[in-house]
């Protein structure tokens, strides 16, 4: 039984013409139907019932059709796979990231993403920053797409800067901090601050906290909505507050360091090569921050 015997028998099936299924793979009737009693006499069994021109399938011919199909969905799949991997497109990736970036921006990634590799098998995982870098060394994931470490902390990994991101300290319009004319480091170090919490040496730490009282939760989105609540401060991507800046619900603390610029990039092993679906993710995060940037 071969694949093309099969291919031969559905297209038969779903034009119901021996004739019209050669005109649709460019091959003449003939060599068709000597296809299809070859399949037959090799099935020991009629799957269709001939007629003129017509063809109709029979009982055994009907329960076995969706057999077919599967079967050469699978081929097809086989074969994608394979010419994906000799074009440099990896069949399988372990992508983590943090949420530094808006979830409908990655929503709409993975969308186009499982559009133009649908043959590639892909799985993503959202940690704090830093964690990441210690997934990559571990070899858990394959790379990681997050603000870069300030200092070059990453001796066993690699890492390329795709953009920056402004990073805000801010609080709720009505906290105490913005009634201040000018905000002080003694100010933060008294007033409650929310800060990422991370797993670092098998304990869960919180990362560098201003203050001495503090707050720690895992996601940065975590912290924005802390500070919608109202009851802290805390430093976060600009990306994730925009619209609450433009409206003043939320405003930047008039201190000295509020603002600055973080890199944001991938991480990845020293022996990894990137592929094209890594280059592509890459290319788009690369343009979403020139976007936000300018």
């Amino acid at each position: 039984m071969k694949l093309s015997q099969l291919a031969l028998f559905l297209d038969t099936c779903e034009t119901g013409s021996i004739t019209e299924a050669a005109k649709r793979c460019g091959k003449n009737r003939t060599t068709v139907s000597s296809a299809l009693s070859a399949l037959e006499d090799e099935l020991g069994v009629s799957l269709l019932e001939r007629s003129g021109n017509q063809v109709q399938l029979t009982e055994i011919g009907d329960s076995i059709r969706s057999d077919a199909e599967r079967i050469m969905m699978i081929a097809n799949d086989i074969q994608a796979k394979c010419q994906q991997h000799l074009e440099g497109v990896e069949s399988a990736l372990r992508i983590a990231r943090d949420d530094a970036l808006p979830e409908a921006f990655w929503r709409q990634l993975v969308h186009d993403l499982s559009v133009k590799y649908p043959n590639s098998s892909i799985s993503i995982y959202v940690a704090p920053p830093p964690e990441l870098d210690e997934m990559v060394e571990q070899n858990m994931v394959d790379m990681a797409f997050c603000l870069l470490p300030t200092t070059d902390n990453l001796p066993n990994n690699q890492y390329t800067q795709l953009g920056q991101i402004r990073m805000m300290s801010v609080a709720r319009a009505d906290h105490p901090l913005n009634h201040l004319n000018e905000v002080l480091s003694d100010d933060l170090a008294h007033a409650t601050e929310f800060v990422l919490a991370a797993i670092k040496d098998q304990t869960l730490t919180a990362v560098s906290p201003t203050s001495s009282n503090y707050i720690a939760l895992t996601f940065y989105e975590h912290l924005r909505n802390a500070v919608l609540d109202g009851n802290g401060w805390s430093t976060v991507p600009s990306v994730l507050i925009n619209s609450y800046l433009r409206d003043g619900t939320i405003k930047v603390l008039n201190h000295y360091q509020s603002m600055r610029w973080q890199p944001y990039g991938v991480i990845y092993g020293k022996h990894i090569q990137l592929g094209k679906v890594s280059r592509w993710l890459s290319s788009q995060l690369e343009a979403y921050l020139d976007k936000e940037s300018n």
